[in-house]
């Protein structure tokens, strides 16, 4: 955004009639002399920025609309014009003001309520102003840290606010009424009025002029699209990446030319630094996934499938740092794209639907995760990095609580038997069934799933392999479902492979082949869960959990991130159908350091360790509550059935309820 243009732009921002004061304040008497926020209004009057209702007439105090506001935000920013389309039911095109409305909403500065109506009558708060401000100066590349709220009156302020309010206040925007007694309160259900709109917006703007560079970039021509070449700087003009004139021969030389306004370096068109976004995983040629490592690109953490969102952290010319899960590690610039959060048109999101919640993915799909915690409203979007911290729209964080399932240790076992689990494994063929009967043209997998299915029956051997293995037989049909599709799958009509055993992301078609489905539940007992994943002295020692990119099988077993997420709502819709039986049964904990020694008795002893756990994060079942300063758990070793720990290093688990 060039901001030479802001004090040209707004003329007449601040009043919506027909008459138009354009004489300066400065000179002559008026209604805002002497008011706490003369300065402010008088700056934007001076400038042309507000006009007023007749000769020294302004209406410092006069309340301001939501709509009014949503104008004034729109054109300070010259907010490209956007569809008449619109999510608020109660702003129709043609409404005075509406396309105001349609540009900030498509920027993601303004939002509706729940019951898609924006209000735009309504007189806006002061903690409603502060947020649009928030987002205005996010959207216009300028990064602020997250600041301590220390406003008296904090805990009136709307949770979804709060940290707007904060960041605004330690830019200096906001200033807060004092209490006195060197504290000061925000006041934040107060309608905003007239003089604090424009102190808001004055400040807004002085400080995306001291974070402006000052020189004019090239906006892309849509009838030439060639990216440029080299390296240049760019910002975001609309829906698109725009370009500075000037080339810089390095990327050192480009990044110490970094502004607020041109807050992009771009190699030949392609995003490789920019101050925040998403990160998406985009395999070379001849690769099925994005390798995640260390930061010396030598020490691989995990890896991701093809389109896999991960958080922006930081860039420089050979390496990108992301987030995915709990995971900070890096990628390499050949194997991602990245995009600024203003060009992003579509973002994976969380929603509680009837109280469970949903994951809806931005490349299409949706599955059930579990219970949707108490904190998320119905019918509101959601975003989490790791499914169990999450933000609204504006970027603040609303709740963490995990997922039982999905941090259940899988040395666990059901509380069904295995009628009760063949009786489940019945209803959901006959479903799968029921839908090839209503489309068989979509549905023709399953054609006759009731009696061709591989997983008929396969509750009696789960049970028996959750005996032998010590592996929850609830989980067993969980992965047979998802991984065999029903037992419908190729690979399990054809080689009785239930678990896609060998067949890997770069050559499928070497899926190992079984005698029978129960010969390939052995083999992943014996084989990969109880040799390397479940296992604490295995290869992959990463949690007996599904888990997540982070924590737990998932890390290693699987490029798909919500892997173990999937395999939990698996186990979640099982138990909800036969009666709730399992959920919450257990008391999880979680490791809060690394190098935890878990012993086979309360006491440290050169002979009774049975294993460690080398990183923090490691969920493990606690049998009682602590004695003398350690907890008996659920031993994740084959050999063991209990263990111990000490205490004061494990912390119970939020669960989600």
């Amino acid at each position: 955004m060039n901001l030479k243009k802001f004090f040209v732009i707004l003329v007449a921002l601040l009043t919506l009639t027909a008459y138009t004061q354009t004489a300066s304040a400065s000179s002559t008497k008026d209604d805002i002399t002497g008011i706490a926020l003369e300065k402010e209004m008088r700056a934007m009057i001076d400038a042309g920025v507000i006009s007023g209702y007749g000769p020294g007439l302004y209406k410092p105090n006069e309340s301001v609309s939501r709509i009014q506001f949503a104008a004034f935000i729109a054109r300070a920013l010259d907010l490209p014009a956007s569809s008449p389309s619109t999510p608020f039911s109660d702003v129709p095109a043609g409404k005075t003001l509406a396309e105001h409305v349609y540009s900030a909403n498509n920027a993601g500065i303004v939002a509706g309520y729940t019951d898609n109506t924006f209000r735009p009558n309504a007189n806006i708060t002061r903690e409603q102003m502060a947020a649009m401000i928030d987002r205005a100066i996010k959207y216009s590349g300028v990064a602020l840290p997250d600041a301590p709220l220390n406003f008296t009156d904090a805990s009136s302020i709307s949770p979804n606010f709060k940290q707007a309010v904060a960041n605004n206040a330690q830019s200096g925007i906001i200033k807060g009424s004092s209490n006195g007694n060197g504290t000061y309160k925000f006041i934040p259900k107060a309608n905003a009025s007239r003089a604090e709109a424009a102190a808001f917006i004055s400040r807004m703007l002085d400080l995306l002029e001291k974070n402006d560079g000052g020189t004019t970039p090239e906006v892309p021509n849509p009838e030439n699209p060639t990216p440029p070449s080299g390296y240049k700087l760019g910002y975001v003009s609309g829906n698109q990446i725009a370009y500075d004139s000037k080339s810089y021969s390095s990327f050192d030389e480009a990044n110490n030319a970094l502004t607020a306004s041109k807050p992009f370096i771009t190699l030949n068109g392609k995003v490789v630094k920019m101050k925040s976004g998403i990160v998406y995983a985009k395999p070379s040629a001849g690769n099925a996934t994005t390798l995640i490592y260390d930061s010396t690109l030598r020490t691989q953490l995990t890896y991701v499938s093809k389109n896999t969102e991960m958080r922006y952290i930081d860039a420089d010319q050979d390496k990108v740092q992301v987030q995915i899960s709990d995971v900070i590690g890096y990628v390499k610039q050949s194997e991602v794209e990245m995009k600024p959060l203003q060009i992003v048109e579509k973002r994976s999101y969380y929603k509680n639907v009837n109280g469970e919640l949903y994951h809806y993915l931005y490349s299409g799909g949706s599955y059930n995760y579990g219970i949707a915690p108490s904190f998320l409203q119905p019918g509101q979007e959601y975003y989490s990095w790791d499914g169990d911290t999450f933000m609204n729209s504006s970027g603040t964080t609303v709740g963490q609580a995990h997922q039982y399932f999905n941090y259940l240790p899988l040395r666990t076992k059901t509380n069904y038997s295995e009628e009760e689990l063949n009786s489940y494994i019945t209803s959901i063929l006959t479903e799968r069934q029921a839908l090839y009967t209503s489309n068989p043209s979509l549905y023709a997998r399953y054609k006759d799933a009731t009696t061709k299915s591989k997983i008929i029956g396969l509750g009696t051997y789960a049970k028996e392999a959750e005996q032998k293995y010590k592996i929850n037989a609830l989980f067993i049909i969980s992965i047979a479902m998802h991984e065999s599709d029903f037992g419908m799958s190729t690979y399990a009509q054809t080689k009785n492979n239930l678990f896609g055993i060998k067949a890997y992301d770069s050559n499928p078609d070497n899926a190992d082949s079984f005698a029978s489905p129960n010969a390939s539940v052995d083999a992943l007992a014996n084989d990969y869960l109880n040799k390397n994943y479940i296992n604490p002295l295995g290869a992959y020692p990463n949690g007996a959990i599904t888990g997540n990119k982070d924590t737990g099988l998932n890390v290693k077993y699987a490029s798909d991130p919500y892997w173990g997420q999937k395999i939990a709502g698996y186990m979640f819709r099982v138990d909800k159908f036969l009666g709730k039986k399992d959920i919450n049964q257990y008391k999880i904990g979680i490791s809060n350091t690394a190098g935890l020694n878990v012993r086979s008795t309360a006491e440290v002893s050169s002979g009774n360790l049975q294993y460690t756990y080398k990183k923090a994060g490691m969920p493990v079942v606690i049998l009682d509550n602590a004695t003398s300063g350690w907890y008996k758990i659920l031993s994740d070793h084959l050999t063991y059935d209990e263990a111990y720990v000490s205490s004061q290093y494990v912390d119970e688990l939020v669960i989600a309820k």
